[in-house]
């Protein structure tokens, strides 16, 4: 599906319940995933708080044909300037392909500080930033002070207005869904032409009424892309409030989908 809509894909990211999974289970799903020789680039998530696990799973990968790394800002520590430089460039010196660092503070506590971006703006693998703030202000700054590095949108909802200042693309938990409308969508953005912003805003709000993945895995099998809906603990399934809410976007997605309406809009 990802190929097909000219997509990349993130594996080991939070929709994918990272956090949850052994490390014998990460190294089994990008081994498989690498393996299908898929015309896509695949990037991989980069989480953890624990140095030389860290730097472990990046020595690992370097023998797997991916194309780059998420790597998030370290969870609950919340460290300063200082400590998060350090942190993540320990981490580019093991880099074997570029990183893209994630910006969640919703997540990890703390923001990936400006001044960690300049710090690192030179060195040669830190490639892009992945913003999850929620704010058009933290994209501006970014590129005030890196405007060599590419800065992503990280939030559905926030693409058409991030379009406007300069983010390079969207990496998105809808296109898990809706991978070809995500795209046009999203082209249509940064083309300066989202002619149904108020139509994309309404479906996305589905995606979010409770932790991410459950409402994803929940519209995933939904419309039969998985067999289960299952998440594993300290997540669960009875924290969706309903599931009229997914299946009410998805019939939208879709029913665009048919009339190829993000394809050829109407004006």
């Amino acid at each position: 599906m990802q190929a097909k809509a000219k997509n990349g894909v993130v594996l080991l990211g939070s929709t994918g319940e990272s956090l949850s999974l052994t490390d014998s289970e990460k190294r089994t799903l990008v081994e498989f995933a690498c393996k299908l020789k898929l015309n896509m680039e695949i990037i991989i998530g980069v989480p953890g708080v624990n140095l030389y696990q860290t730097l472990e799973w990046l020595n690992f990968c370097k023998d797997i044909p991916i194309h780059g790394y998420l790597m998030t800002t370290p969870i609950y520590t919340k460290p300063g300037v200082i400590g998060q430089t350090l942190w993540f460039e320990k981490l580019l010196e093991k880099a074997h392909v570029p990183a893209m660092f994630y910006n969640i503070p919703s997540r990890a506590g703390v923001s990936l500080h400006v001044e960690t971006v300049y710090n690192l703006s030179s060195h040669e693998r830190f490639w892009a930033i992945k913003d999850s703030s929620g704010t058009i202000d933290t994209l501006i700054e970014y590129k005030k002070v890196a405007p060599n590095v590419e800065v992503f949108c990280g939030d559905d909802n926030m693409i058409h207005d991030m379009a406007a200042y300069g983010t390079a693309g969207l990496v998105s938990v809808a296109s898990n869904a809706w991978p070809h409308v995500a795209h046009e969508y999203v082209k249509q953005c940064l083309n300066g032409k989202s002619f149904h912003a108020d139509v994309w805003q309404q479906a996305c709000k589905a995606l979010f009424i409770a932790s991410n993945p459950i409402p994803t895995k929940a519209l995933l099998h939904g419309i039969g892309l998985i067999e289960h809906r299952t998440v594993r603990l300290p997540l669960s399934t009875q924290d969706l409030p309903s599931v009229d809410e997914i299946k009410k976007a998805t019939e939208i997605i879709l029913n665009l989908e048919k009339v190829n309406y993000f394809y050829h809009p109407m004006v």
